[in-house]
Order: structure tokens, then sequence, then C-alpha cells
């Protein structure tokens, strides 16, 4: 006698298992890629792994239906940030349920949209499918969306051509069509030190630094007074110094200066090219006088991310369809950066929309409504229908 068919997983049992992963963003997320498999075998899912360099992590990319291009890709990433020196109420790594609300790091941000993933993939494996639903589950988003990168470029060169890549970031199941991308790094610049009495004889490494940041601030002004992206918030590129180190003590001139560079630009601006005009400033303006004096010196720069924008899709009509599920009229735009704007750059359609409420993220006691889950997994599972049943 067989055994009867598992229960189905629902979303608020699959985001308990999800939570108990301590997936910290310099914790592997292997254990948890290794479950995800495992409850998503049965459905006859195919698998992708994307290794990291140091083979502690992955990306995921799971396949439910024919192997045919088209379909949906769902996507979130599996890491999640620390929660040392944070006030929980609770361990922060074991659910637990209080007035309808579950409880737990990743909760919101983004475990929720992932439970609801696995929920609804349950159900849209049963459909007559005609079009294949993709869950493309990433790491180390939170720390510059530095992981994801294979995994997309290798499906915008695969062939599968989704219609669109959905990207489950908390938006209170919102959808966003447009962000802005960010491009951060330090600088480093080396001076030649000597006594402050006789600055001429040597290179200031804080006084060069500091030209180089007017430069900046200058970009800074450019930016506020050129193009616009309007829905964002400010609808501008912006630019800034956050942190700035260096010297030895005030009668030495200084040896070196570091100083870190953000940068939040709007849809149509390649960060890269500005990063471009700031280096051509420091070579063609400030390295020559530099090296006269001792040609050791010199100014360096470290991108540390780089997260592309994301423009309005070309191709509305997934969206338009997700958006009347939704009950929402027009798309909304956010001034931060996420994974759909990698995807967007290898070629696949993407948005956000995900449950939970971005104010929750990375908070203590971090919660997502039960109600909204199970919201998001009927919506995962109408999308499918419309969009993978048929062959228009």
């Amino acid at each position: 006698m067989s055994a009867p068919p598992a229960a189905p997983l629902s979303a608020k049992a699959a985001l308990a298992r999800l939570i108990a992963f301590p997936t910290v963003s310099a914790a592997s997320n292997l254990d948890l890629l290794n479950w995800v498999e495992t409850t998503l075998a049965p459905l006859g899912a195919r698998f992708r792994r994307f290794p990291s360099p140091d083979g502690t992590k992955a990306n995921l990319f799971a396949s439910i239906g024919p192997d045919a291009p088209g379909g949906l890709v769902l996507s979130g990433h599996t890491d999640v940030v620390p929660t040392a020196g944070q006030d929980w109420t609770g361990d922060p790594f074991v659910m637990r349920e209080e007035n309808g609300r579950l409880i737990g790091r990743g909760a919101t941000d983004m475990k929720g949209f992932l439970a609801c993933c696995i929920a609804a993939a349950q159900s849209v494996a049963t459909l007559p499918l005609v079009k294949p639903l993709h869950l493309a589950f990433s790491y180390d988003e939170e720390v510059g969306c530095t992981g994801v990168w294979p995994m997309a470029e290798w499906l915008g060169g695969s062939g599968l051509s989704p219609q669109l890549a959905v990207i489950g970031e908390p938006s209170s199941l919102q959808v966003i069509d447009a962000h802005k991308g960010g491009l951060i790094g330090w600088a480093t610049v080396t001076g030649k030190p000597g006594h402050s009495s006789q600055p001429d004889r040597y290179v200031n490494a804080v006084m060069v630094a500091g030209e180089l940041i007017a430069f900046i601030n200058g970009l800074r002004r450019e930016f506020a007074a050129g193009g616009r992206h309007e829905g964002l918030d400010p609808p501008y590129s912006t630019i800034q110094v956050n942190i700035i180190n260096g010297g030895l003590h005030g009668n030495i001139v200084a040896e070196s200066c570091r100083f870190f560079w953000e940068m939040r630009v709007i849809p149509g601006v390649d960060a890269h090219d500005v990063l471009a005009r700031i280096e051509d400033f420091a070579r063609v303006t400030l390295e020559p006088a530099m090296k006269a004096i001792d040609p050791g010196c010199g100014i360096a720069f470290e991108v540390q991310a780089h997260i592309p924008p994301l423009a309005p899709n070309a191709e509305t009509s997934p969206e338009a369809m997700l958006m009347d599920l939704v009950g929402q009229t027009s798309p909304l735009k956010v001034p931060y950066g996420t994974e759909a704007g990698i995807f967007q750059r290898f070629g696949t359609p993407a948005l956000v929309c995900g449950p939970g409420d971005i104010a929750q993220a990375h908070q203590p006691d971090e919660f997502i409504e039960e109600a909204e889950l199970e919201h998001c997994v009927a919506l995962i599972t109408r999308l499918a229908e419309e969009r993978l049943c048929s062959v228009t």
C-alpha cells in the first residue's frame, strides 16, 4: 500500500522553515537551498546552481513545467541582515506568531516572498502549463546585490526568454517599475609625508582628497539641475561622500587619505560613466602635480558594489495584468535599488512586487502579516493561470 501524498506546504509553514536557516550574508545558504530542492523535487522541478567563487554559497534556479521559452520568473534573495545589537524579544531564527503577525529575521526581507513562491509552486505544478514557472533564489543581496549577477547573465543568454521577472522585495504587493541604480566604493589618495613647515616639498593626501571631493560636490550640483525621472524622490541622480579618514598628526603632511563615495543614478544614466569623469579628473588634473614631486603618489579607486537602475519595461502586458490583480492603476517608483535592475541589464523584463512593508526590513522583531502571505500566494497562482497556461 503506497503512502498518501504529503499535504501541501503552506506559506506560513514554509516561512518557518526558511527563517530557521540563519543565512546572514556572512554565512552559507547551502542548507537552505538543499531544503528548497528537496521540497520542490516532487513537483518535477529542474535545478541549476550558480556557486559563489569560494563554493560556500550559491544561487538556485528552479524550473517547473515545460522546458520552453516564455514563462515567468519569481526571484528573491536568501540572505538576511545580522541581528547582533538589535533588541529582539525572542529568538530571531525561530518564527513565532502574534495576532496574525509572523515574526522572525527575514520574515519581510525577504523570506516571506520565498515562502510564497514555494507554496504557490505546489498549485502551479498541477496546472496545464504550456510555459514554465522559474524560481530564482540568490545570495549576497544584502551586501550590494553581488551574488545574483551570474544567474541573471545566464538567464539572459539561455534562450528561455521569460515574459517577466518579478523580484519580490517588500512593496506591500504594489508594483514598482522603476528605481535608481547605485555605485559605491572607495577612493584612496597616496601622498608624500613630511614636516608641515615645508608643505610644498611634499604631497598632502588630505588636501588632494579635498579637491577630489570638491569635484564630486560639483557633480552633485550638476545632477540636481540636470536630467530627471519623475516619480522618484528626488527625481534626479545624487552623489556624495560619507566617510573620510586621513592624516597622522597635526604637523605632518598627510601621507594617505581614504574616503567612501556613493552615487544613486536615475534610469538612463550610466553610473560607470560618472565614475569615469571622476577618475579622469584625478588622472588629468590632480595626479601630474603629485607625481612630479614623487612618482609613487597617486589616486586609486575601488568599486565595492554596482546595482543598475530599473527602467519601465517596453512590454507592459504581464505588468499590466499584475497591476490589475493587485488593484493598482499606475506603477510606483522608488529611490532604492534591487536585483530587478540586474535582470533587466541582461535582457529579462523585470519589476518589483512582494509582500510585506519595507519599513519592517532589518528591524528587530521583523514581521509580516500571515494574511498578506496568503494573498501573495493567490496572486502568484492567478498570474500563472493567466500567463502560463495559454499559448498567447
